[in-house]
This record gives structure tokens, C-alpha cells and sequence, in this order.
């Protein structure tokens, strides 16, 4: 009998032990109420702590140091651009819209982007921007937005994450230092001459595109996507050769322009974090999307075609993974 408790006690204190340990180096935040296949503790995430110690020990890692609201100028505060078509996602548009107008210190104004030709979109709040399109296009979100941004950053990002705010202002100061790159938080690699689109994280040194979850972006480079020739534009519509391949012709336009390549940060560090929510019917787990003979692979051949530049691509403007660190 004693033995037993004895075992119990012990197990007491591993268990309270690893407990106190998740307590001082994760913060756990609770983003939604209801489950999903893509995060099916219903939005309780537990995300790591870091500090400059930590950073500094890497030697591929540099910290970033976030604005602070102070030091904030009008015209440097983001202009955050969603664009939905599902209705199964109108518990994701509002929580957004909450989130984002809430950031009166780093955003100055959300745009909404309504895809869906059919049926109306959810209720939007009057400090919402809401934009019907007339057509179901993957380039809306940067064509239609021209007329409608007060500020020199531009932000595009799917409507299933939301970003901290902390975030922002770390992406933020890698544009105001890199303003012809894309800034993102997702690398994937485009070999040159072959066109092979890697769904597997880059090395430091080869050809990257940042993918259209996250785009920050100056209102010159956003800019662009208005004004780019039609065969563009009809290769992302459906059936074309980059069908929702929005975001590759977005980063060929961009680096053909600049001569540079794209910034990565990482996220998902407290408090500069990305945090999920449900994706009923994405586009990206549809099949024949990735590999070799994938369709992104038959896009960034297209577009090297296109461009008349197999080296399109470039590797990042920053050879090192940058990392917010308070």
C-alpha cells in the first residue's frame, strides 16, 4: 500500500513538474471555441517562448525588435486586406474583423474582399471596407485594393490565421527596411532552370517564393498586381496554367521589378505569433497540387517562360532566419 503511494507521489511530481516547465517556457492562448480537423484541441494552441539568449545562440537567427506604438507614423501603419467566398467561414470573418480594427495602433484600415458571386457576404462591421467583386479572382485581393489603401504597407492574408499584433510590427520593420521585398512568414523553394516547386522549407541560400498566406508588401509593389499585363492575370483564373497560383505571379512580378528576393520571418514565438483557425475546403489540399508535375511546378515553369528568366526567383534578401524577440 505504501509502495503504491509512494509510485503515485513520484508521479505527482513528474507530472507537476513538466507542467511547471510548459508553464515557463510555452504561453497557451485560446483563438477559437469550436473543433476542426486542423486543430482539433478547438483553437487551444500552445506556442514557445523566446528570448535573445536563445536567438543569439543560433547562429542562423538575428531577433528583431518590434515597433513600438510610439514610434509608429500614420502612413506606416498597415492597410490589412481579407478576401473570403465561403459562407462556412463566416465565424472566421468576424472574429478577424474584431482582431484587426482592435489594432488602432498598427492597422489603419481593413478591406474585405467578397469572392462569391452568389450569395451575400456575412455582416461586416461599418470600419470594415467591404468590396463585392464582379469576378471569383484569386488576384482581387491585390488588383481591387488600389484605390482603397491610405497607407504604404499592404497586407495579405488568408482568412484562416490571424496574426498578433506584435507580429505586425515585426513584419513592419522589415519592409521599412526592405520596402521592394515581400515579407512573409512561409518559404518554399523554386529550383532555377527546372521550375520544381518544393513544398519543403528552403535552405538559406536557394531560390524562394513567399506564399499567400502572409504578404506584407509596399503600396508600390501591391500596386503592380493592377497593372500587370492580362495573360497574368487570366493564367491564376480557373482553368489557366497558374490557377490559384496567385501568390508565384505576385512574387515573379515583384523580384522581376526589384532584382531581390523576399524576407522571411519566423512566427509562431510568443507573443509574435500566427494563430490558426478552421480551413473547411482550402484550396491547397486539393490533389495534383504539389511535386515535380504538380501545378505549381507547371506555374513557375510558365511564369520563367514567361519572364524570359530561369534564375526569376532569388534566395532571401536576409540570409538569416529573423526572429521577434521582445
Amino acid at each position: 500500500m505504501r509502495k503504491h503511494q509512494r509510485c503515485e507521489a513520484i508521479l505527482l511530481v513528474m507530472v507537476s513538474a513538466a507542467a511547471l516547465r510548459l508553464c515557463l517556457t510555452h504561453q497557451t492562448i485560446t483563438v477559437n471555441s469550436s473543433f476542426s480537423l486542423q486543430d482539433p484541441l478547438g483553437g487551444i494552441t500552445l506556442f514557445p517562448r523566446a528570448t535573445r539568449a536563445s536567438c543569439s545562440a543560433q547562429r542562423d537567427c538575428e531577433f528583431v525588435n518590434p515597433l513600438s506604438a510610439s514610434s509608429f507614423r500614420n502612413e506606416d501603419k498597415i492597410t490589412v486586406v481579407l478576401m473570403g467566398y465561403k459562407p462556412a467561414r463566416s465565424h472566421n470573418y468576424l472574429q478577424l474583423f474584431e482582431a484587426y480594427t482592435a489594432m488602432r495602433n498598427t492597422v489603419e484600415r481593413v478591406v474585405f474582399i467578397w469572392n462569391n458571386l452568389e450569395i451575400d457576404p456575412p455582416p461586416v462591421p461599418p470600419d470594415v471596407h467591404l468590396i463585392r467583386a464582379s469576378r471569383n479572382d484569386m488576384m482581387n485581393r491585390y488588383a481591387l485594393t488600389k484605390d482603397y489603401s491610405h497607407t504604404n504597407s499592404i497586407l495579405t492574408v488568408d482568412d484562416d490565421v490571424l496574426l498578433s499584433e506584435g507580429l505586425l510590427r515585426c513584419m513592419m520593420i522589415q519592409l521599412l527596411a526592405h520596402n521592394t521585398s515581400i515579407i512573409g512568414l512561409d518559404a518554399r523553394s523554386v529550383e532555377p532552370g527546372t521550375g520544381n516547386y518544393m513544398s519543403r522549407p528552403p535552405t538559406l541560400d536557394t531560390p524562394v517564393i513567399i506564399i499567400g498566406k502572409t504578404m506584407l508588401m509596399h503600396e508600390r509593389v501591391h500596386r503592380r498586381a493592377a497593372e500587370i499585363p492580362d495573360a497574368l492575370r487570366k493564367a491564376v483564373h480557373r482553368g489557366g496554367v497558374c490557377e490559384s497560383c496567385d501568390d508565384l505571379v505576385m512574387n515573379a512580378v515583384a523580384t522581376a521589378a526589384s532584382g531581390v528576393g523576399p524576407v522571411q520571418l519566423r512566427h509562431n514565438v510568443w507573443p509574435h505569433v500566427r494563430m490558426r483557425l478552421p480551413a473547411p475546403g482550402g484550396v491547397s489540399s486539393t490533389s495534383n497540387w504539389y511535386g515535380p508535375e504538380g501545378r505549381r511546378s507547371a506555374c513557375a515553369r510558365w511564369l520563367f517562360q514567361r519572364f524570359g528568366d530561369d534564375g526569376l526567383f532569388r534566395p532571401r534578401s536576409v540570409r538569416k532566419q529573423l526572429q521577434c524577440v521582445d
